[in-house]
Protein backbone atom coordinates (compact mmCIF):
# COMPACT_ATOMS: atom_id res chain seq x y z
CA UNK A 1 0.00 0.00 0.00
CA UNK A 2 1.77 3.01 -0.91
CA UNK A 3 2.40 5.92 1.43
CA UNK A 4 -0.38 8.16 0.19
CA UNK A 5 -3.19 5.80 0.99
CA UNK A 6 -2.67 4.74 4.35
CA UNK A 7 -5.34 4.43 6.28
CA UNK A 8 -6.92 7.66 8.52
CA UNK A 9 -6.82 7.51 12.58
CA UNK A 10 -11.00 7.84 11.92
CA UNK A 11 -11.18 4.80 9.80
CA UNK A 12 -8.83 2.70 12.08
CA UNK A 13 -10.44 3.49 15.40
CA UNK A 14 -13.95 3.35 13.60
CA UNK A 15 -13.28 -0.52 12.44
CA UNK A 16 -11.96 -1.17 15.99
CA UNK A 17 -15.07 -0.05 17.63
CA UNK A 18 -17.38 -1.74 15.06
CA UNK A 19 -15.42 -4.94 15.94
CA UNK A 20 -15.35 -4.69 19.49
CA UNK A 21 -19.30 -3.98 19.54
CA UNK A 22 -20.02 -6.33 16.05
CA UNK A 23 -23.10 -3.27 15.85
CA UNK A 24 -23.13 -0.45 13.87
CA UNK A 25 -25.58 1.73 16.11
CA UNK A 26 -24.01 0.50 19.01
CA UNK A 27 -20.09 1.40 17.75
CA UNK A 28 -21.05 4.99 16.05
CA UNK A 29 -22.92 5.86 19.52
CA UNK A 30 -19.39 4.72 21.66
CA UNK A 31 -17.62 7.48 18.82
CA UNK A 32 -19.89 9.73 19.27
CA UNK A 33 -20.85 9.71 15.28
CA UNK A 34 -23.79 8.91 13.17
CA UNK A 35 -24.45 5.22 11.59
CA UNK A 36 -23.82 6.81 7.77
CA UNK A 37 -20.24 8.69 9.09
CA UNK A 38 -19.08 5.57 10.63
CA UNK A 39 -20.22 3.02 7.30
CA UNK A 40 -18.50 5.23 5.09
CA UNK A 41 -15.54 5.39 7.32
CA UNK A 42 -15.32 0.72 6.85
CA UNK A 43 -16.54 1.25 3.33
CA UNK A 44 -13.19 3.43 2.70
CA UNK A 45 -11.02 1.34 4.75
CA UNK A 46 -12.18 -1.46 2.81
CA UNK A 47 -11.40 0.15 -0.88
CA UNK A 48 -7.87 0.84 1.22
CA UNK A 49 -7.40 -2.61 1.79
CA UNK A 50 -8.88 -4.23 -0.97
CA UNK A 51 -11.10 -6.39 0.79
CA UNK A 52 -13.99 -7.04 2.86
CA UNK A 53 -13.34 -6.50 6.37
CA UNK A 54 -16.89 -6.70 8.15
CA UNK A 55 -19.99 -8.91 6.83
CA UNK A 56 -23.04 -7.13 7.29
CA UNK A 57 -26.23 -8.71 8.14
CA UNK A 58 -29.64 -7.59 9.18
CA UNK A 59 -28.88 -8.41 13.04
CA UNK A 60 -25.31 -8.07 14.22
CA UNK A 61 -21.52 -7.89 12.07
CA UNK A 62 -19.62 -10.37 11.14
CA UNK A 63 -15.88 -9.66 10.98
CA UNK A 64 -13.76 -11.55 8.09
CA UNK A 65 -11.09 -13.53 8.46
CA UNK A 66 -9.19 -10.49 6.38
CA UNK A 67 -10.70 -8.52 9.02
CA UNK A 68 -9.49 -10.70 11.86
CA UNK A 69 -6.17 -10.42 10.47
CA UNK A 70 -5.82 -7.20 10.21
CA UNK A 71 -7.42 -6.07 13.53
CA UNK A 72 -4.57 -6.56 16.16
CA UNK A 73 -2.91 -4.00 13.92
CA UNK A 74 -5.74 -1.78 13.92
CA UNK A 75 -5.94 -2.22 17.71
CA UNK A 76 -2.63 -1.12 18.31
CA UNK A 77 -2.35 1.79 16.17
CA UNK A 78 -5.66 3.00 17.99
CA UNK A 79 -3.91 2.54 21.25
CA UNK A 80 -0.67 4.44 20.64
CA UNK A 81 -2.21 6.78 19.23
CA UNK A 82 -4.65 7.34 22.44
CA UNK A 83 -1.70 7.28 24.64
CA UNK A 84 0.30 9.67 22.54
CA UNK A 85 -2.99 11.83 23.09
CA UNK A 86 -2.58 11.21 27.12
CA UNK A 87 1.34 12.42 27.13
CA UNK A 88 0.61 15.46 25.70
CA UNK A 89 -2.17 16.07 28.31
CA UNK A 90 -0.32 14.70 31.14
CA UNK A 91 3.02 16.92 29.89
CA UNK A 92 5.22 13.40 30.28
CA UNK A 93 4.76 13.72 34.00
CA UNK A 94 4.56 10.10 35.32
CA UNK A 95 0.92 8.73 36.96
CA UNK A 96 -1.21 11.52 36.45
CA UNK A 97 -5.01 11.87 34.98
CA UNK A 98 -7.00 8.75 34.32
CA UNK A 99 -5.93 5.06 34.62
CA UNK A 100 -8.42 2.25 34.49
CA UNK A 101 -7.33 -0.31 37.46
CA UNK A 102 -9.35 -3.76 37.23
CA UNK A 103 -9.02 -6.09 39.74
CA UNK A 104 -10.33 -9.89 40.23
CA UNK A 105 -13.53 -10.44 42.50
CA UNK A 106 -11.44 -12.63 45.53
CA UNK A 107 -9.05 -9.49 46.15
CA UNK A 108 -11.34 -6.45 45.13
CA UNK A 109 -13.21 -6.63 48.07
CA UNK A 110 -10.71 -6.16 50.93
CA UNK A 111 -8.09 -4.14 48.51
CA UNK A 112 -10.16 -1.83 46.99
CA UNK A 113 -10.87 0.18 50.02
CA UNK A 114 -6.78 0.05 50.71
CA UNK A 115 -6.50 1.72 47.33
CA UNK A 116 -9.07 3.86 47.69
CA UNK A 117 -8.05 5.58 51.28
CA UNK A 118 -4.07 5.76 50.54
CA UNK A 119 -3.81 6.23 46.94
CA UNK A 120 -4.52 9.96 46.97
CA UNK A 121 -1.64 10.46 49.51
CA UNK A 122 0.92 8.70 47.10
CA UNK A 123 -0.33 9.76 43.85
CA UNK A 124 -2.22 12.99 44.00
CA UNK A 125 -1.63 13.25 40.28
CA UNK A 126 -3.19 10.23 39.70
CA UNK A 127 -7.12 9.55 39.36
CA UNK A 128 -8.27 5.45 38.94
CA UNK A 129 -10.97 3.92 38.17
CA UNK A 130 -11.34 0.76 39.70
CA UNK A 131 -13.48 -2.32 37.92
CA UNK A 132 -13.93 -5.99 39.05
CA UNK A 133 -13.87 -8.55 36.92
CA UNK A 134 -12.71 -11.82 36.48
CA UNK A 135 -9.45 -12.98 34.98
CA UNK A 136 -10.62 -13.49 31.22
CA UNK A 137 -12.73 -9.97 31.29
CA UNK A 138 -9.48 -8.43 32.68
CA UNK A 139 -7.01 -10.16 29.65
CA UNK A 140 -10.10 -8.96 27.07
CA UNK A 141 -10.56 -5.42 28.60
CA UNK A 142 -6.48 -4.92 28.59
CA UNK A 143 -6.04 -6.10 25.04
CA UNK A 144 -9.16 -3.88 23.94
CA UNK A 145 -7.42 -1.12 25.60
CA UNK A 146 -10.82 -0.42 28.16
CA UNK A 147 -8.35 -1.02 31.02
CA UNK A 148 -4.90 0.29 31.63
CA UNK A 149 -3.64 -2.18 34.03
CA UNK A 150 -4.97 -4.69 36.65
CA UNK A 151 -4.17 -6.77 39.90
CA UNK A 152 -4.71 -10.38 39.57
CA UNK A 153 -3.46 -13.74 40.15
CA UNK A 154 0.01 -14.44 38.00
CA UNK A 155 -0.05 -18.01 38.35
CA UNK A 156 -2.90 -17.76 36.07
CA UNK A 157 -2.81 -18.08 31.89
CA UNK A 158 -1.55 -14.82 30.92
CA UNK A 159 -1.64 -14.40 27.27
CA UNK A 160 -0.52 -11.03 25.67
CA UNK A 161 0.75 -9.42 28.87
CA UNK A 162 3.41 -8.36 30.75
CA UNK A 163 3.56 -8.83 34.76
CA UNK A 164 4.95 -7.51 37.60
CA UNK A 165 4.86 -9.75 40.62
CA UNK A 166 3.97 -8.05 43.51
CA UNK A 167 3.55 -9.92 46.84
CA UNK A 168 2.13 -13.64 47.91
CA UNK A 169 -1.44 -13.95 49.89
CA UNK A 170 -1.73 -17.14 51.87
CA UNK A 171 -4.85 -19.43 51.78
CA UNK A 172 -7.03 -20.66 54.41
CA UNK A 173 -9.79 -22.98 55.02
CA UNK A 174 -12.59 -22.37 56.00
CA UNK A 175 -14.91 -24.80 57.63
CA UNK A 176 -18.50 -24.41 59.64
CA UNK A 177 -17.96 -23.38 62.97
CA UNK A 178 -18.95 -26.89 64.18
CA UNK A 179 -16.45 -29.16 62.11
CA UNK A 180 -13.85 -30.70 63.77
CA UNK A 181 -11.01 -28.78 62.04
CA UNK A 182 -12.11 -25.58 63.59
CA UNK A 183 -8.76 -23.71 65.25
CA UNK A 184 -7.02 -26.13 63.52
CA UNK A 185 -2.85 -25.02 62.19
CA UNK A 186 -1.36 -28.31 61.27
CA UNK A 187 -3.68 -28.72 58.06
CA UNK A 188 -2.42 -30.91 55.13
CA UNK A 189 -3.72 -30.05 51.77
CA UNK A 190 -4.20 -33.20 50.84
CA UNK A 191 -7.25 -33.50 53.31
CA UNK A 192 -8.97 -31.49 51.62
CA UNK A 193 -9.43 -34.75 49.05
CA UNK A 194 -12.18 -36.08 51.63
CA UNK A 195 -14.08 -32.88 52.24
CA UNK A 196 -17.42 -31.66 51.09
CA UNK A 197 -14.85 -28.73 49.24
CA UNK A 198 -17.20 -26.50 47.91
CA UNK A 199 -15.90 -24.20 44.56
CA UNK A 200 -16.57 -20.57 42.45
CA UNK A 201 -17.42 -21.19 39.26
CA UNK A 202 -15.06 -21.62 36.10
CA UNK A 203 -14.49 -18.37 35.32
CA UNK A 204 -12.72 -17.55 38.67
CA UNK A 205 -9.12 -18.66 39.24
CA UNK A 206 -9.52 -19.06 42.81
CA UNK A 207 -10.87 -22.31 41.72
CA UNK A 208 -7.74 -23.83 39.33
CA UNK A 209 -5.60 -22.85 42.81
CA UNK A 210 -8.17 -24.52 44.91
CA UNK A 211 -7.85 -27.75 43.35
CA UNK A 212 -3.87 -27.78 42.51
CA UNK A 213 -4.18 -27.97 46.29
CA UNK A 214 -5.55 -30.81 45.75
CA UNK A 215 -4.41 -34.43 44.55
CA UNK A 216 -7.04 -36.37 44.23
CA UNK A 217 -11.58 -36.47 44.40
CA UNK A 218 -11.97 -38.91 46.95
CA UNK A 219 -15.16 -39.53 47.51
CA UNK A 220 -16.28 -36.11 47.46
CA UNK A 221 -15.83 -34.63 44.22
CA UNK A 222 -15.33 -30.63 44.34
CA UNK A 223 -18.85 -28.71 43.80
CA UNK A 224 -19.04 -25.25 41.88
CA UNK A 225 -21.67 -23.60 43.10
CA UNK A 226 -20.85 -19.68 43.39
CA UNK A 227 -19.80 -16.78 41.58
CA UNK A 228 -19.09 -14.85 44.71
CA UNK A 229 -16.96 -15.49 47.60
CA UNK A 230 -20.09 -13.95 50.06
CA UNK A 231 -22.46 -16.79 48.85
CA UNK A 232 -19.60 -19.32 49.47
CA UNK A 233 -18.76 -18.16 52.66
CA UNK A 234 -22.74 -18.48 53.39
CA UNK A 235 -23.39 -21.90 52.39
CA UNK A 236 -19.75 -22.79 54.63
CA UNK A 237 -21.67 -20.88 57.87
CA UNK A 238 -24.76 -23.22 57.05
CA UNK A 239 -22.75 -26.60 57.22
CA UNK A 240 -23.14 -27.31 53.48
CA UNK A 241 -18.68 -27.79 53.39
CA UNK A 242 -15.77 -26.06 53.52
CA UNK A 243 -13.95 -23.50 51.04
CA UNK A 244 -10.11 -22.44 50.44
CA UNK A 245 -9.65 -18.76 50.26
CA UNK A 246 -7.09 -15.58 50.70
CA UNK A 247 -6.63 -14.98 54.10
CA UNK A 248 -7.18 -11.09 53.44
CA UNK A 249 -10.60 -11.97 52.34
CA UNK A 250 -11.18 -12.68 56.43
CA UNK A 251 -11.44 -9.51 56.57
CA UNK A 252 -14.67 -8.73 54.61
CA UNK A 253 -16.52 -11.32 56.50
CA UNK A 254 -15.62 -10.81 59.68
CA UNK A 255 -19.12 -9.92 61.33
CA UNK A 256 -19.98 -13.39 60.02
CA UNK A 257 -21.07 -16.26 62.34
CA UNK A 258 -21.49 -19.92 61.81
CA UNK A 259 -17.86 -20.39 60.33
CA UNK A 260 -14.03 -21.04 62.09
CA UNK A 261 -10.81 -20.95 60.55
CA UNK A 262 -8.38 -23.82 59.80
CA UNK A 263 -4.60 -23.17 58.47
CA UNK A 264 -2.09 -24.81 56.74
CA UNK A 265 0.60 -26.30 58.44
CA UNK A 266 4.10 -25.51 57.52
CA UNK A 267 4.61 -23.23 54.68
CA UNK A 268 1.22 -22.36 53.74
CA UNK A 269 0.00 -22.39 50.22
CA UNK A 270 0.05 -19.01 48.62
CA UNK A 271 -1.26 -17.44 45.36
CA UNK A 272 0.85 -14.95 43.77
CA UNK A 273 -0.23 -11.36 42.99
CA UNK A 274 0.66 -8.64 40.08
CA UNK A 275 -0.10 -5.99 38.32
CA UNK A 276 -0.64 -6.72 34.93
CA UNK A 277 -0.32 -4.55 31.22
CA UNK A 278 -0.65 -4.64 27.54
CA UNK A 279 2.61 -6.13 26.61
CA UNK A 280 3.38 -3.57 24.00
CA UNK A 281 2.96 -0.53 26.40
CA UNK A 282 5.70 2.51 26.67
CA UNK A 283 4.22 3.07 30.71
CA UNK A 284 6.42 -0.29 32.21
CA UNK A 285 8.12 2.11 34.95
CA UNK A 286 4.79 3.95 35.44
CA UNK A 287 3.57 0.27 36.40
CA UNK A 288 6.20 -0.83 38.26
CA UNK A 289 5.87 2.20 40.45
CA UNK A 290 2.11 1.71 40.60
CA UNK A 291 2.73 -2.16 41.78
CA UNK A 292 5.58 -0.37 44.33
CA UNK A 293 2.88 1.61 45.74
CA UNK A 294 -0.13 -0.84 45.74
CA UNK A 295 2.19 -3.48 47.56
CA UNK A 296 3.15 -0.57 49.96
CA UNK A 297 -0.32 0.30 50.90
CA UNK A 298 -1.74 -3.74 51.45
CA UNK A 299 1.36 -3.90 53.85
CA UNK A 300 0.58 -0.21 55.89
CA UNK A 301 -2.88 -1.90 56.14
CA UNK A 302 -1.67 -5.25 57.57
CA UNK A 303 -2.94 -7.70 54.53
CA UNK A 304 -1.92 -10.84 54.83
CA UNK A 305 0.41 -10.85 52.30
CA UNK A 306 4.51 -11.25 51.57
CA UNK A 307 5.77 -8.86 49.05
CA UNK A 308 8.80 -10.11 47.00
CA UNK A 309 12.11 -9.20 46.90
CA UNK A 310 14.26 -8.34 44.36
Amino acid sequence: MPASSLPSFSQLRAFVALCDHQHFGEAASTLGVSQPSLSQAITALEKRVGGELVERTTRRVLVTPLGETLLPYAREAVLSAESFNEAVVNRGQALTGMLRLGLIPTLAPYLIPVIADGMANELPRLSLELRELVTNDILDQLNQGHLDAAVVSTEADLPRVAAIDMYDEPFVVLVPVSHPWAGREDVNPTELDDQELLLLDEDNCLRDQTLALCQRYGTNPPVAVATTLSTVVSMVSHGIGVTVLPEGALRIIADRHGYAVARFGGTPPMRRMGLVHRASSSRTADFQRLARVITDLAIDADLPVTPLTD
